[in-house]
């Protein structure tokens, strides 16, 4: 295939065209087909979860998503929204942290079960829990006596403190509860003005049959390729929901099956090997839009595959000082058709009641007439956050 019908068949595969209806059930069925949705704090425009879903929806009801959350269809991870259809796949990654951290494991290297969940490294988790005993007792009994349960409900009983030079030091309690959660201990029963109620995972998450390695590889692998489109072995191993169960050997047998296909890109010359579903057809799937992307988008969140497939470059400049930002705190990606063509860096003024673009930085070979589109695709985020005006900067007013 062409380097064009590659980035079709990856922006398809995120069901940023063709997208079910803004129901519960298409809600649902679009975040089985693109594998999570990223959890962020921030809410420069608004979190991150509304934003992935507003880009493939357009308008829809925020309180669709919490609703497929309070019936438990979907369930929160240290750093996800993913689907419950899915759980046999992370309750193996839940299995492997427990391991990892119990006492007397042997140590664990990084890899697939370091970095999330706020630094919870399981050598570092592992010697926290063997520290304070007392604390995690009495969290799980607070939880089985009184939970669900706020943050804010536990006391904090830690004999040695989180000490990890970052902006988690002394939060104990917030630590513990991140390290249990990642176990599979406790869950995410809900929240309330957006604070997490905590409840103990047995009888919350639902039980499954545990999957042979071979079946997790072969199910993880699949699941990632669909979601991605077309990627390499290297790109399925960044998949943030599958990537610690991608297998070469799974690709392979997917492939001798007829599940998966090698493909090569004929136009360009990138690292491969390359491979796809082999019931993908882009002949009825296409559509062009424009719209724009959150940082934390599914399609853009691997910076390498998105310079590859896209020929854009691009990274968060939250940390840089004001004055080196180059596109902007915020910056959303604008995909246009099948190719990104630049940013926009919006704000909601929440008590304004406006949507503040900051900045628009367009690719050298933008389209001439690309404004307008991307006049279109910021007055559409507008509505959807709630603002009644767009203030643009002098030059695009």
């Amino acid at each position: 295939m062409t380097a064009s019908a590659a980035r079709r068949l990856a922006i398809a595969a995120q069901r940023i065209v063709r997208a079910p209806p803004p129901t519960r059930n298409g809600i649902l069925q679009l975040i089985r087909d693109i594998g999570y949705l990223q959890l962020d704090p921030t809410n420069v425009v608004a979190r991150n979860p509304q934003l992935v879903l507003w880009t493939r929806l357009g308008r829809y009801d925020p309180r669709l998503l919490e609703g497929l959350l309070a019936k438990r269809q979907l369930f929160e991870t240290v750093s996800l929204i993913v689907p419950t259809s899915d759980v046999a796949i992370h309750l193996a990654t839940m299995r492997a942290y427990r391991r990892a951290t119990n006492a007397g494991a042997a140590p664990s290297p990084h890899g697939s079960l370091a970095g999330a969940g706020g630094g919870t490294w399981p050598v570092r988790a592992a010697k926290f829990l063997a520290q304070n005993p007392q604390l995690r007792r009495s969290v799980l009994a607070r939880l089985r006596r009184d939970g669900p349960l706020p943050l804010t409900a536990f006391e904090d009983r830690a004999l040695v403190s989180w000490t990890s030079g970052g902006w988690n030091d002394e939060r104990n309690v917030t630590m513990m509860l991140a390290i249990l959660q990642r176990r599979g201990e406790i869950a995410v029963a809900g929240r309330n003005r957006g604070r997490k109620l905590w409840t103990l995972a047995d009888g919350w998450l639902p039980g499954t049959v545990p999957l042979s390695a071979r079946a997790l590889e072969r199910e993880a692998t699949l699941r990632a390729l669909r979601s991605t489109g077309v990627a390499t072995l290297k790109q399925l191993r960044s998949h943030y929901a599958f990537a610690r169960y991608v297998t070469q050997r799974a690709l392979d047998a997917l492939v001798h099956e007829g599940s998966v296909a090698p493909v090569q890109i004929a136009d360009v010359t990138w690292k491969g090997p390359h491979y796809a579903p082999a019931d993908v057809t882009m002949r009825d799937s296409w559509e062009e839009r424009t719209t724009l992307l959150s940082p934390f988008d599914n399609l853009i969140i691997d910076r390498a595959r998105t310079e590859q497939l896209f020929g854009y470059r691009y990274r968060m400049e939250i940390y840089l000082p004001a004055h080196l930002r180059k596109i902007g705190y915020w910056a959303m990606p604008v995909l246009h058709g099948d190719r990104i063509v630049g940013s926009v860096d919006p704000r909601f003024d929440r008590a304004r009641g406006e949507l503040v673009v900051n900045k628009v930085v367009l690719e050298p070979a933008a389209p001439r007439n690309i404004m307008s589109h991307v006049k279109r695709a910021v007055e559409e985020l507008a509505a959807f956050v709630g603002a009644t005006k767009v203030r643009w900067p002098r030059a695009e007013s």
